[in-house]
């Protein structure tokens, strides 16, 4: 890659394409929009056509979640970019705009779903499939239980298009308190940051699909929608976060909602000297 400095701009072609900035101080604007377009995580992924906005994607994701909670489908797959507010966008939906109780250590009584976070055995997901086995089920980020093979055959047979579906769990040596067959009529949310791809074909095919994998200019809308939202904060201190978020986008190495969010501490604490930390703390 070489990166010219001519008639007062940065520039750098890569793979026949012209990347310009015209500010001096944001050469590494240019060296990380040159690297990002000839990087092959930078390829738009072909099951999220560019036609489809993130705002619209999200839209669907509230429908799913309305299909799921109406027992019209039994499986939906969120996957995607972390940290821009898959698990925020399910959830609001479930309590917000469906009214349903969430299950929690406090509060289990009544409860129409529960979100079960990290690692999972096989049978500790057979026995949770017991537990809930009539309500919504979240598994967020507990990538490995589909990709175990066992855990892989307990959700293929969960999530078949039945109403009713019998599950068995056939040993003797396990905890007799849970039977090794019993009716499930659950539905089952899956969550994760793993490419679409990582999952089982017999899943997918049980399944509908989102993904909000996001290019950095989607990222950057979806921040902004968020930022529009914040109510308890000076508008003055969010559109300046907003205006660096936006400046040092491809300085950060994994930028994200939660990333951008944590500005607004330092550009209040700092007033608008934030700026040199922020960087620091941005492209870190």
């Amino acid at each position: 890659m070489e990166i010219k400095f001519e008639s007062g701009k940065y520039s750098a072609i890569i793979s026949g394409k012209n990347v310009t900035r015209t500010k001096r101080e944001h050469l590494e604007y240019v060296i990380r929009k040159a690297e990002s377009m000839s990087s092959p995580a930078s390829v738009p992924s072909a099951s999220v056509p560019c036609e489809y906005s993130p705002s619209e994607r999200f839209d669907f994701i509230s429908k799913f979640v309305s299909l799921i909670s109406s027992s019209l489908i039994n499986s939906f797959i969120l996957t995607g970019s972390g940290g821009i507010g898959k698990t925020t966008a399910v959830i609001n939906t479930l309590k917000n705009t469906l009214k349903l109780k969430e299950d929690t250590p406090e509060d289990s009584e009544g409860s129409d779903f529960v979100v079960i976070r990290g690692f999972s055995t096989p049978r500790a997901l057979y026995e949770t499939l017991y537990e809930y086995s009539s309500r919504i089920i979240i598994l967020d980020d507990a990538d490995q239980v589909f990709r175990d093979p066992l855990g892989s055959n307990i959700l293929k047979a969960a999530l078949d298009d039945k109403p009713v579906r019998i599950l068995n769990w056939n040993s003797s040596r396990e905890d007799s308190s849970v039977p090794s067959r019993f009716t499930y009529t659950g539905r089952i949310i899956f969550i994760s940051n793993l490419p679409i791809t990582a999952f089982p074909q017999a899943i997918l095919s049980r399944s509908q699909k989102v993904d909000l994998t996001l290019n950095t200019e989607e990222k950057l809308e979806v921040i902004a929608r968020v930022f529009s939202e914040i109510k308890d904060e000076s508008p003055e201190v969010l559109s300046d976060v907003l205006e660096f978020v936006r400046e040092n986008a491809y300085l950060s190495k994994d930028l994200n909602i939660r990333s951008a969010v944590s500005l607004i501490t330092l550009r209040r604490e700092f007033g608008t000297s934030f700026k040199r930390i922020a960087k620091y703390s941005f492209s870190s």
